[in-house]
């Protein structure tokens, strides 16, 4: 180096993580908005791939750390790479990317969002079609479910006295602690997969039980009407983020 018939080092580098370590700030308003920053730095979350830790969170958090002597946000959450159906990653490199517009056509926005959520945080996630096809049947049943629930007119506050009906929404109640719990720990996937399986369990069974009862033929319909306009309030509630 800088010796004859040796190389000199370019004196021009170009940091180019010298804005992108920034973006927390510059997303608040740092130097435009003082109120904005005040009010929404630091942020909450910084979702980002496992990839470029060692770049991009890293270099956020120096720049963060220094200039306001604060991290930039609480919470890290790592996600993974998008594998095509060779277990490869998806890059526009190779040439290997699906893009979601025909997806989108074919199977719905709930459809691939579904696919999307059953990630788990900090894993690779594989592209597969069979997946979009279950969230959107997942999407049909719902809107069917709700428009059976709904035809009886039951009140989501109303009074719910049949054992069954109740054992039903305590059950439902355990689900929204668990799902609860994993959504405050970025646990997306199992809130939706613990979330699923009651849905179906629903659909299945509970609802097949008190149909004769919430059309008025099997013994009082108010608590049996009144339990699934609760329960579908709640499911749907739980099922909005993905759905």
């Amino acid at each position: 180096r800088n010796q004859p018939d040796g190389f000199m080092a370019d004196p021009d580098i170009m940091d180019t993580w010298a804005t992108s370590s920034l973006t927390p700030q510059i997303a608040c308003g740092w130097g435009d908005d003082h109120d904005l920053f005040q009010r929404t730095f630091p942020m909450d979350l910084r979702p980002q791939a496992h990839d470029i830790i060692r770049t991009w969170l890293f270099s956020t958090m120096v720049r963060g750390n220094s200039g306001h002597d604060t991290a930039p946000w609480r919470n890290a959450a790592l996600s993974g790479w998008i594998l095509d159906p060779d277990r490869k990653k998806m890059s526009k490199s190779k040439g290997n990317v699906v893009t979601p517009a025909a997806l989108l056509d074919q199977f719905g926005s709930d459809g691939v969002r579904y696919w999307a959520a059953s990630g788990r945080p900090g894993t690779d996630t594989a592209f597969d079609e069979k997946e979009m096809k279950v969230g959107r049947r997942l999407a049909i049943k719902l809107l069917n479910a709700s428009k059976f629930a709904l035809s009886f007119g039951g009140d989501p506050g109303g009074e719910v006295h049949e054992p069954i009906d109740s054992a039903m929404l305590a059950d439902l109640a355990a689900l929204v602690d668990d799902a609860t719990a994993a959504f405050e720990s970025f646990d997306y996937a199992r809130a939706l997969e613990r979330t699923e399986a009651f849905f179906w369990w629903f659909c299945d069974d509970y609802l097949e039980l008190v149909k004769l009862r919430a059309y008025g033929e099997g013994g009082p319909a108010e608590s049996a009407a009144n339990a699934l306009a609760r329960a579908l309030s709640t499911l749907q509630r739980l099922l909005a983020p993905f759905l």
